[in-house]
């Protein structure tokens, strides 16, 4: 019955939707660029690549809270995906300026994602959906706007694709992370991207 009822909420989103979407913005192209990688050992024979132990520990414990990721916990997610290359893609979501609301040109792009995590390769994987901002504007409100940016993307795939809450884990992160340096009032640094967090 869910599924029945997220196809139908994405065949209503998709009638809607204008525009076709990039060739490289599909469901299968972000499926295979957010599986898990094959696990690998060292030369000696130890210590698998991915996430340690204590790091898997604390992505299990912020699954499903309800409060805000406070300062710590955002810079240390960003410090276990720094250090993990963990597969993430950035969808370039875009969203109009000052504005965390989902518009018509960003819904292509979320159905691919919202088919992509319900597939049976990524359907039992936690995401971090983090949301940034332009440059443009005080660094809290920045930060503000990129944590709206974050959830209203997390409700729109609970809800439309039915997809756990507990595995998407919202963060925002301001103007920290800017895609385009040169022109750090550029609209491709108001954006959303996923990243795979295997555990």
């Amino acid at each position: 019955m869910k599924r029945a009822t997220a196809t139908l909420l994405v065949a209503a989103w998709m009638l809607g939707a204008p525009g076709a979407l990039a060739e490289d913005v599909s469901s299968t192209n972000i499926i295979n660029t957010l599986k898990p990688k094959v696990a690998t050992r060292n030369i000696f024979g130890d210590n698998p690549a991915g996430m340690s132990e204590e790091e898997s520990a604390f992505v299990s414990r912020l699954r499903g809270i309800t409060r805000d990721i406070n300062v710590q916990e955002r810079d240390e997610l960003a410090e276990i995906v720094q250090q993990n290359d963990l597969p993430s893609i950035d969808l370039e979501i875009y969203f109009d300026y000052n504005s965390a609301g989902i518009g018509p040109q960003a819904k292509p792009g979320l159905i691919e994602l919202g088919l992509a995590l319900r597939s049976d390769a990524l359907k039992d994987i936690v995401f971090l959906v983090s949301g940034h901002t332009d440059a443009v504007g005080s660094d809290a409100y920045n930060q503000d706007l990129s944590e709206r940016r974050a959830k209203s993307v997390k409700a729109f795939l609970t809800e439309t694709f039915l997809i756990e809450t507990d595995r998407l884990i919202a963060v925002g992160y301001g103007e920290e992370q800017l895609k385009n340096t040169y022109d750090p009032a550029a609209a491709e640094n108001r954006r959303v991207t996923i990243v795979s967090l295997v555990q």
